[in-house]
């Protein structure tokens, strides 16, 4: 099963159908307040694959929560950051963590996980694994501990459950159930 890569969010992140798309639907699912709200864990050094990653996700009725979009956060990062990132992760319906090499190596992605863990049972967690352009991905044990979103035999994005490599659930049916 192969990871997304790099290169489709940064197709995302400049395609602006997909973003007029996304900030249509957005308005629409905001009036109803039925948007599933998503904390995204990652790295800042992969702002142009967060960017992408939520305008995909925004042009199926997801809201995906950017600490750098939100104007309330400090602009140094300090213990109010923690906190309301403690805060956003609690509020949200699930947590995401766009897992590239950036993240791996990050010290607040590891520590949001451990805040989710807390907060959200294992299956309020997921991990999307990303490949460099390179085709490579450096992984760590922990990791394998979540769900984790990838391409599917038949091309769709899906989640499987931990050390599972069947009974996927494409991505859009499985973000309604959360």
């Amino acid at each position: 099963m192969p990871y997304i890569t790099e290169s489709f969010l940064r197709s995302k992140a400049v395609d602006i159908l997909l973003e007029n798309r996304a900030s249509k639907m957005m308005q629409k699912t905001a009036s109803l307040s039925s948007a599933k709200k998503i904390f995204l864990s990652h790295s800042h050094h992969d702002k142009e694959l967060a960017k992408g990653l939520k305008n995909y996700l925004s042009s199926l009725g997801i809201d995906l929560y950017i600490d750098w979009l939100d104007s309330s956060m400090p602009p140094n990062t300090n213990k109010e950051t923690a906190d309301k990132i403690k805060s956003k992760i609690g509020r949200s319906d699930h947590v995401l963590v766009l897992a590239t090499n950036n993240a791996v190596k990050s010290r607040w992605v590891p520590w949001e996980i451990g805040v989710a863990d807390i907060k959200k049972s294992p299956s309020g967690i997921s991990i999307l694994p990303v490949v460099d352009s390179s085709g490579k991905f450096e992984g760590n044990e922990y990791l394998q501990l979540y769900n984790r979103v990838v391409v599917a035999d038949d091309g769709s994005i899906a989640v499987f459950e931990p050390n599972k490599t069947s009974g996927g659930v494409r991505i859009k049916s499985w973000l309604q159930r959360i």
